[in-house]
């Protein structure tokens, strides 16, 4: 089988890892909430510096807290994404014909589907110390990204990403400042551990059939010319048969001839000579007819084979596509750093501003990827075995490593406090993020692959995305309500801008677009020691589609612009219909 693999493990969409959680909770990257108080305001409260929650949203507020204070977070994330009116092409149409970018035969399989991961539970933990009047330490480890998704195994997308799950900790270490009783800053270090687990699915029919229909060829070319061997062999049977008769016959009448004449010396010369060229004609017939019977199983044997290749193919069909699926179950995991830096201003005993910058952190997650050939013509009991290794012989290895680089994105936020009276306080916060560091993703395999042509040839060991994410804006307002002295409510409004530009460039594991927050919750304060926030969130997100496809270019093409990356070269399209619900509680302990 030397024709070229058409498959895939569009892998690199590992990066999306970094910010599949904001399918069902906040734009982008982010996982959406690290406080219950802060959710409860839609997150616009990072001013308040009410907890120690404080060390994600601005840790300036460290200096605000007294005393000794852990809390402890759990988010409870409900997600609901449905995704429905698939449809998937392969890049050749019915007869195995390439057609490149347009709609070549459509894609067998599931057309819709709910594929959120279901309840997801996001623990988060902080600690503040109060050092001095002036100085106070802190300690954060929460989850900034996480949850996944999961189409059906026959899904229509299945050749672009089937499975999509991700784990991310964070673990930040704070010092925080008092320059004066109006300004304070921060300084923390972010040490970020992401592990991601994705399955892709592969197209190898193509290959496949071209194989068989190979092996097919070679086969018929085989019996053609057995058959004319064999007829060969029966015309030389024959002669000799005819031979053999007429020296029979010839024996019959010199032995006639003996019998009147015993005594004649010619006659009996004659008769030994006849007798010696009929045994060597028979001792030849037997030559030619023990070469028969091999000729004869070969051809049996080959025809056998033939049938079982044909019986293949034809439930192949011409083009192969979908008849021989494999897949890949690929993990990675990588430990990144970075770093927070945030002031924080009292303008006023009334107004406090604050602005809190998080910095990029770069990740080169490093892992497996695990190569399985399990469906359709690779559990053919006669030539699975041979199909699979040719398979293996193009470079899908069993198991391989496998790395990409990604970066998450750097986050600038303003955010401000009014205390309105003893009762109401009114919130604000502005975040920036710069998205757009994620414009090109390509992750890279052990091993080189046989690959659907293209400008660069038909070698590859990478797979190249272009998402081309834009930078993006939240806004968020909030409020909060002493109801009495221990109760206090707590509600907000945010509205999150997607980084995805158009349809072009979504992805089906990534749905993504704007969404807008609406929050609920309260406090209450048990004793001076312990306090309870409870918060729930619906996250309204404007309804999507997608137009994905396998070309390794940034956008839907084909031709001198597109990559000759490891990839089944299927596109394909998707609506989607998103919302989640977000309930969290948060205990606070002050020593």
């Amino acid at each position: 089988m030397n024709k070229n693999v058409f498959t895939s493990i569009k892998i690199s969409t590992i990066l999306i890892t970094a910010g599949i959680a904001a399918q069902a909770h906040a734009s982008g990257y982010h996982f959406g909430s690290q406080s219950v108080s802060s959710q409860a305001t839609a997150n616009s409260s990072a001013a308040e510096a009410a907890d120690p929650s404080t060390i994600f949203y601005n840790p300036a507020g460290l200096t605000k807290l007294e005393g000794t204070q852990a809390t402890i977070n759990l988010n409870l994330v409900i997600p609901s994404i449905d995704s429905y009116d698939q449809k998937g092409y392969y890049p050749t149409d019915a007869n195995g014909n390439l057609v490149g970018a347009g709609k070549g035969e459509a894609i067998k399989g599931s057309r819709k589907n709910s594929i959120d991961p279901g309840l997801t539970f996001a623990p988060h933990a902080y600690a503040s110390h109060q050092i001095n009047d002036r100085v106070a330490v802190g300690l954060g480890v929460f989850v900034p990204f996480g949850s996944g998704t999961e189409y059906e195994r026959d899904s229509v997308l299945r050749y672009n990403l089937n499975e999509l799950g991700l784990q991310t900790i964070a673990i930040q270490p704070t010092l925080a400042f008092k320059l004066n009783d109006q300004h304070s800053f921060a300084v923390g270090l972010v040490a970020q551990n992401t592990s991601a687990e994705l399955r892709q699915y592969a197209n190898f029919g193509p290959a496949v059939a071209a194989g068989l229909s190979e092996k097919s060829g070679e086969a018929a070319a085989g019996l053609t010319k057995l058959n004319a061997g064999i007829s060969q062999l029966n015309g030389g049977i024959a002669q000799y048969d005819a031979g053999i008769a007429q020296a029979e016959a010839g024996i019959a009448q010199l032995q006639a001839a003996l019998q009147a004449n015993p005594n004649n010396a010619q006659l009996q010369a004659q008769l030994a000579a006849t007798e010696a060229a009929r045994d060597k004609a028979v001792t030849e017939r037997t030559g030619l007819q023990t070469q028969l019977a091999g000729y004869t199983a070969q051809r049996d044997g080959v025809a056998q084979q033939k049938q079982v290749v044909d019986a293949q193919l034809a439930q192949m069909g011409k083009s192969g596509n979908g008849g021989a699926d494999g897949h890949a179950k690929i993990k990675g995991d990588d430990w990144g750093f970075g770093y927070n830096l945030a002031w924080m201003w009292d303008i006023n005993d009334a107004v406090r501003v604050g602005v809190n910058y998080r910095s990029k952190v770069e990740h080169t997650l490093k892992g497996h990827a695990e190569w399985y050939l399990e469906d359709g013509a690779f559990n053919n009991p006669y030539l699975g075995g041979t199909i699979k290794q040719t398979i293996r012989d193009r470079g899908y290895v069993a198991k391989e490593t496998a790395s990409v680089k990604i970066v998450t994105p750097e986050s600038l936020s303003m955010h401000g406090m009014w205390k309105v009276d003893p009762k109401w306080n009114l919130f604000a916060d502005a975040t920036w993020t710069r998205h757009s560091r994620f414009n090109q993703a390509i992750l890279q395999y052990e091993n080189m692959k046989t690959v659907l042509p293209a400008a660069d040839g038909n070698k590859s060991n990478k797979t190249v995305l272009n998402p081309n994410w834009k930078d993006t804006w939240k806004f968020g307002v909030g409020a909060s309500y002493q109801i009495t002295e221990p109760l206090q409510l707590r509600f907000g409004l945010a509205y999150d801008q997607s980084p995805v530009r158009s349809s072009e460039y979504r992805m089906s594991t990534l749905p993504d677009n704007d969404r807008i927050w609406f929050s609920l919750g309260g406090k209450y304060d048990i004793n001076k020691h312990h306090s309870v926030n409870v918060a729930y969130s619906y996250i309204y997100i404007k309804d999507s589609d997608a137009h994905v496809n396998g070309y390794g270019t940034d956008k839907n093409a084909w031709g001198a612009g597109t990559s000759a990356s490891v990839s089944s070269k299927t596109n394909g399209s998707a609506k989607f219909d998103s919302n989640a619900h977000i309930l969290g509680v948060q205990y606070t302990y002050k020593f």
